[in-house]
């Protein structure tokens, strides 16, 4: 039993990074996950092909990875407990935004349907997670949030533009820790800011101006936040 349960999560892990990457306009290809999950590339190849198998999943010429409508079905229903539960434990149980993405991964396995659905209810349906990803069901549709919110990247932003964050990365490699940084600098979802100096490969940091205060932040780190234009 233990076996399956690892290989079943393992699977939907996989299925949700394939899903998030799609969404953010990523390339999807096995070096790619391997350096998402820290695994061996032969590790990858062999997912890959039990999810091909499975029928979850398709690969091209060039051996880009895009997920079958099956696949979107299975990823989003991970997806959406995730983004749930992460808001489950904000909302109801008082938890801070940057301490529930690991609990989430643990308990998202693991909740069924009739939860799920009392969940929703009790929270009055929320349509996003604390860090304003979209819960697949509850947006017209999670796959092309981002496109329909019309997001791009804070990288992309040029100086003296005003912007509010709509949503953190989900394809980095800690997200925790990304979160916790964040969270540190008070970026949260929601917060309106403009860039005074812009990501350069020759600076270590880009500087923002949140409210009334200067913050600098690693040039690393505008990549990975979502932002709308005010």
């Amino acid at each position: 039993m233990k076996t399956e349960e690892a290989l079943s999560a393992t699977v939907e892990e996989y299925l949700e990074m394939i899903y998030n990457m799609a969404a953010e306009n990523e390339t999807v290809i096995g070096a790619r996950l391997a350096e998402k999950f820290q695994v061996a590339p032969p590790t990858v190849t062999e997912m890959l092909k039990r999810l091909v198998k499975a029928g979850y999943i398709e690969m091209d010429q060039k051996r880009q990875v895009s997920l079958t409508e099956a696949g979107y079905t299975a990823a989003e229903a991970v997806l959406r407990r995730h983004r749930l539960t992460e808001r489950f434990l904000v909302d109801m149980l008082g938890m801070q935004w940057h301490e529930v993405h690991e609990e989430a991964c643990r308990l998202e396995h693991f909740i069924s349907g009739a939860v799920e659905q009392r969940v929703l209810a009790s929270l009055n349906f929320p349509t996003t997670c604390p860090h304003g990803n979209p819960i697949p069901g509850q947006v017209p549709s999670a796959r092309t949030y981002l496109q329909d919110q019309q997001a791009i990247r804070l990288s992309t932003i040029n100086p003296g533009e005003r912007v509010r964050i709509l949503c953190i990365s989900e394809v980095v490699e800690d997200e925790e820790a990304l979160i916790h940084y964040l969270h540190q600098k008070s970026l949260t979802p929601g917060t309106e800011l403009s860039v005074l100096v812009s990501p350069d490969s020759q600076l270590p940091e880009c500087l923002l101006q949140v409210g009334d205060q200067d913050v600098a932040i690693s040039s690393a780190i505008p990549a990975k936040i979502w932002v709308t234009r005010v």
